[in-house]
C-alpha cells in the first residue's frame, strides 16, 4: 500500500469536504447531546442479556473524551475512543486541506493480501475490545 499526495481533479467529488462536514456536524451533535440533560440511549443486549455489545461504554467513553480525561474513556471502551480520536484527526486533516485547497492523501490499490491482513486485523480488533468489555463488565 503506497500513500500519495495527489490535488483534486477539477470536477471531482471532494470526499474530504463532504466527510468531513458529516463528521464534524456529527460530533457537534454528538457533544450538544452528551451536555444536556436530554436521556442517554441503553444498549437492548446489555438490559435483556447482561452482556455488553462491542460499542457498550460509548456514550460514557464519548462523555469521559469531553471532559478531557482520555485515560477514562479508554477503561470504558478502548476501540470507541481510538476511532473518535482518529475521528477527530480526519476532520482537523480534511478542514486543513479544503480550507487551504492543499493536495489530498490517496493511497494505491491494495493488494490481495494487504486487503486480507486489514480484514482480519479488524476482526481481531473487535474481538478483543468485545472480550474486554465482557472481562471488565461495562
Amino acid at each position: 500500500m503506497r500513500f500519495h499526495w495527489l490535488p483534486l481533479i477539477p470536477g471531482e467529488a471532494d470526499p474530504e469536504l463532504l466527510w468531513g462536514s458529516a463528521l464534524g456536524a456529527s460530533a457537534l451533535i454528538a457533544a450538544a447531546w452528551l451536555r444536556s440533560d436530554f436521556p442517554t440511549p441503553l444498549c437492548p443486549l446489555h438490559a435483556l442479556t447482561g452482556i455488553p455489545c462491542p460499542t457498550c461504554g460509548m456514550t460514557r467513553a464519548s462523555n469521559a473524551l469531553l471532559h478531557g480525561d482520555f485515560a477514562g474513556a479508554l477503561k470504558w471502551n478502548p476501540l470507541v475512543t481510538l476511532v473518535l480520536a482518529g475521528t477527530a484527526v480526519y476532520i482537523l486533516y480534511a478542514a486543513v486541506v479544503v480550507i487551504g485547497k492543499l493536495p489530498r492523501l490517496r493511497w494505491t490499490s491494495l493488494s490481495l493480501s494487504e486487503s486480507r491482513w486489514i480484514r482480519i486485523s479488524v476482526i481481531l480488533l473487535l474481538a478483543a475490545n468485545w472480550a474486554y468489555l465482557i472481562w471488565r463488565r461495562v
